[in-house]
Formats: structure tokens, C-alpha cells, sequence
């Protein structure tokens, strides 16, 4: 009589907006900027088109100095770190986006013959004088996030500003190109998701109608699963996991009677680090997130018998049914490193 156990997993789908606005002063010439998303923009890492073609009003704000000092003009580019996805970013048709160090000659002189104040490549913007407002008109950025990226939920994409600018009153202008720091903080709403599947076979004990329960507990390592079976996990967050078992963690045949010892073989599940023998014994746990590629979302799942066969109802069919269910959750905590358990 063979022993088996059937595992399927569940997922969800949850929300979570982010929105954070650009901070940064200065002393001398230079400008603070703020670009946020429209709320409601979502971006989902596991769709096959990603976040494309989205308008993000950037807006500046420039420095003043004492009395008359103010910031003129302002030349700039957005920069991404090396390593960071490909994210596009154009203005006026022209992509204003570059990997840091990898910005060529630009932000150029402010007055540069080879574009004026519309230069390709780059933002730039004249404030007027002393009695201009010192806030920009709404910069019109178009963003596409490419799909698949490995955006955390609830983070948005920071981005530096690298400028020169011109100082007129008394302010003194920036000509080498200066970092403000995540300068402008793209509000997405990442999808909280996930992805989930069980990677391998039956939780197969094999044959035991011969094999008494001294024979099991004195060699349990012989009557465990393999270490190859798991539950592979992709998420942009934190996600819950619970575990059911049909049978609390007995086996059992078809019309066979849980209430009946002679009609049940007892076993554990090995799951997140714990031994589970009953559905009261696991609770719930939060995971950290596995991220979009899967490389923390591998959850390896045994199972060990506690029970032999000899003496028990005969049956060429005793199985259960464990259910594990990973739902994603809005959470600032991280949660466990659960593939490490």
C-alpha cells in the first residue's frame, strides 16, 4: 500500500501606492525638484507589457539668495544608478534619462550654441528675473518602466538630478554638474504580488504495510521525503503563508474514518523551519519578499512519517490533501528570510 501526500498553493493580489516628495536645498545657485505620478497608476512586475507611456509633471523650484540673488537658468538630466532597470524617461521627444558617470557631456554650458535652450538630451529651463516665480511650469516627463523589473511594493523610483545652472543678483552660478541626491521621486503603485507553484513529485512514502511504528521511529530519516520537493515563490512584497491539512496531518483512505486509529497513519510536515502535526500548530508567517526573479522564494517542504502501516486497515490508497496558501500583504516589515528557514 503506497502513502502520498497532494500539495497546491494559492496566490493573491494586493495595492499599495507610495508617495514621497524630492527634498534638497542649497545655498548657492540650484533648484529642488518634485515629479509625482498620477495616483492612479499601477505598475504590476509580472505583466508582459509593463508601465508604458506615462505623463509625470517634474516640477523646480529654485534658489534665492539674499536680496536679489536668485537662480536664472537651469540645465539638467535625470540619472539611475549602474545596475538599475531601464528605465525611459524623454522630454519633449528628447530621452533625458543616463546611467550615472555615463551622462557624456551633458548637462552643457547654458550658452551652448549647439541646441539654445531647448537642447536634446537634456531639460532646460529659464525662470525669469527677480520677480518671477520661483516654481517651474509643470515639465512634462514621459516614463515607461519596462516590464518585469524588480520594483519593491510601497518603494518608488528615486532618481538624481544633475545640473549646472546660472546665478544673476549677487547668487553665483554652478558650471560643473552637481547631484541632488533622489531629486525627483517617481510615485508608481507597485502591485503587491506574487507567483506561486509547487516544484516537484508526491510527498511519497512509499510502501509501509509491512512496516511497524518502531521500525518508523527508530529510523525516521528512512520514512522522510525528499529535500528536492519545495513551493517557488516570486514576489514584489511580503507575503503570508498558512498551512492546511485535509486530514490534520493523518493519512487515510477513501470512507476511511478519522476518528478510527485503525483507519489513520499519523505524519509531520517540515515547513519555514517548523514541524507541523495538527492545523493548529503553524499559524501564520510572514515572508520577506521573494522578489520578481524568485531568488528568495525557494520553500523547500518534507514530510515525515510517525505511524507504520503494519496493523492498520488494509489500503492500496492512504493519502492527504495539504494546502498552503501565500497571500501578499501591504506591510512596511519585512517579515523572515523564510527560504533560509
Amino acid at each position: 500500500m503506497r502513502r502520498g501526500l497532494y500539495l497546491f498553493g494559492g496566490s493573491l493580489v494586493a495595492a499599495l501606492a507610495a508617495v514621497s516628495p524630492a527634498q534638497a536645498q542649497s545655498t548657492r545657485c540650484g533648484v529642488t525638484g518634485q515629479a509625482t505620478a498620477p495616483a492612479t497608476i499601477t505598475y504590476d512586475p509580472f505583466s508582459s507589457t509593463g508601465l508604458s507611456q506615462v505623463t509625470v509633471p517634474l516640477i523646480l523650484t529654485r534658489t534665492r539668495g539674499f536680496i536679489t540673488g536668485r537662480t536664472n537658468q537651469v540645465s539638467l538630466v535625470l540619472t539611475k544608478p549602474v545596475g538599475a532597470p531601464d528605465y525611459d524617461v524623454t522630454y519633449q521627444g528628447s530621452r533625458v534619462i543616463y546611467t550615472e558617470g555615463a551622462t557624456g557631456t551633458r548637462p552643457r554650458s547654458l550658452t551652448a550654441i549647439d541646441g539654445g535652450a531647448n537642447a536634446a538630451g537634456e531639460i532646460r529651463y529659464d525662470f525669469g528675473g527677480l520677480f518671477s516665480s520661483d516654481i517651474s511650469a509643470a515639465l512634462n516627463l514621459r516614463v515607461t518602466v519596462p516590464p518585469n523589473v524588480d520594483l519593491s511594493s510601497g518603494d518608488p523610483i528615486e532618481l538624481d538630478i544633475l545640473y549646472i545652472c546660472s546665478g544673476e543678483g549677487g547668487l553665483a552660478s554652478v558650471l560643473t554638474p552637481t547631484k541632488l541626491a533622489d531629486g525627483v521621486r517617481i510615485n508608481v503603485n507597485v502591485v503587491s504580488a506574487l507567483q506561486a507553484y509547487y516544484a516537484g513529485s508526491a510527498l511519497d512514502f512509499g510502501e509501509i504495510g509491512e512496516v511497524n511504528t518502531a521500525a518508523v521511529q527508530a529510523a525516521p530519516a528512512s520514512y522522510t521525503t525528499s529535500a528536492s520537493n519545495a513551493i517557488r515563490v516570486k514576489s514584489s512584497g511580503p507575503y503570508q503563508v498558512q498551512v492546511q491539512s485535509q486530514n490534520n496531518f493523518r493519512l487515510t483512505f477513501p470512507g476511511g474514518s478519522l476518528a478510527n486509529a485503525a483507519q489513520t497513519i499519523q505524519y509531520k510536515a517540515q515547513f519555514l523551519g517548523t514541524d507541523i502535526i495538527s492545523n493548529s500548530s503553524f499559524g501564520t508567517r510572514t515572508c520577506a519578499r521573494a522578489g520578481v526573479g524568485g531568488a528568495g522564494g525557494t520553500l523547500p517542504i518534507r514530510a515525515t512519517l510517525l505511524e507504520g502501516g503494519a496493523g492498520k486497515a488494509p489500503s492500496g490508497n492512504y493519502a492527504d490533501i495539504i494546502t498552503v496558501t501565500l497571500s501578499p500583504v501591504i506591510s512596511a516589515s519585512s517579515g523572515l528570510s523564510c527560504s533560509a528557514l
